[in-house]
């Protein structure tokens, strides 16, 4: 790693993440780091793509790297998810999925496709990827949510 790197690491060091309360170095949050032309590129690898913390990070970065380390006048982040697995889907299903989110009651009309529905889409516009299934044999309302017909 040059001088410039480890610099640059070193500044990222004193960047603290608010939830876990750690910088995100010492997290190996920080990765593919490369400096050239006054700007330092780099990623951040996030618990969850629909991290409500992505400008937080920015402007903790922004504060510990512009005017701080010689040479490096703009930072470009990109941004990663290395969301927990759980390992009870693996194995069972041959699909690239992490998380699977059931939506469920014993009794109807109270809110299941409604709640589903609205959780899906926050979701996705949160950047995380999401697929939606209406179980319901009788009388799905997935589709008409959407605006699909049925």
């Amino acid at each position: 790693m040059s001088n410039i790197n480890e610099k640059v690491m070193q500044a990222l060091g004193t960047v603290i993440e608010p939830e876990l309360n750690s910088d995100i170095v010492s997290l190996n949050m920080v990765r593919d780091l490369s400096v050239s032309d006054g700007a330092a590129e780099f990623t951040i690898v996030l618990t969850t793509p629909a991290c409500p913390l992505k400008d937080v990070f920015v402007e903790r970065c922004n504060d510990a790297l512009i005017g701080k380390v010689d040479g490096i006048e703009r930072i470009r982040i990109n941004w990663d998810a290395q969301v927990p697995t759980d390992r009870r889907i693996h194995g069972r299903l041959d699909v690239p999925m992490n998380s699977i989110v059931a939506i469920g009651s014993g009794k109807g009309g109270v809110g299941k496709s409604t709640v589903a529905t609205n959780l899906a889409v926050c979701l996705a516009d949160a950047g995380a990827k999401v697929g939606l299934i209406d179980a319901d044999i009788l009388n799905p309302n997935i589709p008409q949510m959407f605006g699909l017909g049925s």
